[in-house]
């Protein structure tokens, strides 16, 4: 699906978040298929510029921007680069204990049997998790998800509720596009601060993911024109609490009166 620019906008200017401070919203992205284009080879991928950009103005004005991704945190600082921001890889995984090891070497090595007759897909392991990829596979992600669920029930194998606890914000703003998202989207839309779940759209995800979201743009490029929303709010002075905007409100027509006697 696609949205209008004027139309994603007008999403951000008519959320609560528009009425708090910058400093106190929190703006946590994925990388892969929300900053970044997909692409064949994982290695290969850069954020697009006009999301890095408004990411880069952002960063010094909002309570934290934070990085969330399946990515090691290596990978992160090497494919990205923004100031001030926080790269999250392994998505806030903790270091896994030895029962979590053990589950997930358990996972890794029945995962690769499953997947051995599936041409292109594969297992890359991480510190404490592992990913599967299978976009130059003949499979849907449901199919994957259908292949592996039984093993991921057997070994029993999230970062937001953590950064809420710590960081303490007044607002929330997520943004992501795949099936590592999908606790973070539940996790804001309980939230009991202002929040807007931005769900990044593709033929390859399934219109269920975005049942908590706010808004939900097509691909990469217009995830930018949110960004872009957000970072001319948060840098040009324009937001306005309640107070703050009935005052500016008085006084436009205070001046209107006076010009029109």
């Amino acid at each position: 699906m696609s949205v209008e620019a004027g139309d994603i906008a007008a999403v951000w200017l008519n959320s609560a978040l528009y009425s708090i401070r910058p400093s106190e919203l929190l703006l946590v992205s994925d990388f892969d298929g929300t900053l970044a284009e997909i692409v064949p080879e994982p290695t290969l991928a850069t954020p697009l510029p006009d999301s890095l950009h408004a990411l880069r103005r952002l960063a010094p004005v909002l309570k934290k921007v934070v990085i969330l991704s399946s990515r090691t945190n290596a990978e992160l600082n090497g494919l990205i680069s923004v100031p001030g921001a926080v790269m999250i890889g392994d998505s806030g995984l903790p270091p896994p204990t030895p029962e979590e090891l053990h589950a997930l070497k358990t996972f890794n090595a029945e995962a690769a049997k499953l997947l051995g007759t599936v041409p292109g897909a594969w297992i890359e392991i991480k510190p404490a998790s592992s990913a599967v990829h299978f976009r130059n596979a003949p499979i849907s992600g449901q199919e994957v998800l259908a292949i592996l669920q039984p093993l991921l029930d057997e070994t029993g194998l999230y970062g937001l509720e953590d950064l809420l606890i710590r960081l303490n914000p007044g607002g929330l703003v997520c943004m992501g596009d795949d099936e590592n998202d999908r606790s973070v989207f539940d996790a804001s839309s309980k939230a009991s601060i202002p929040h807007l779940c931005v769900g990044v759209g593709s033929t390859e995800v399934p219109l269920d993911l975005f049942e908590h979201c706010d808004l939900v743009v097509d691909g990469p490029a217009e995830a930018s024109a949110f960004l872009r929303s957000v970072a001319e709010w948060g840098t040009a002075g324009g937001w306005l609490d309640g107070s703050t905007q009935r005052r500016a409100e008085d006084r436009r027509r205070l001046g209107s009166n006076r010009r029109h006697p």
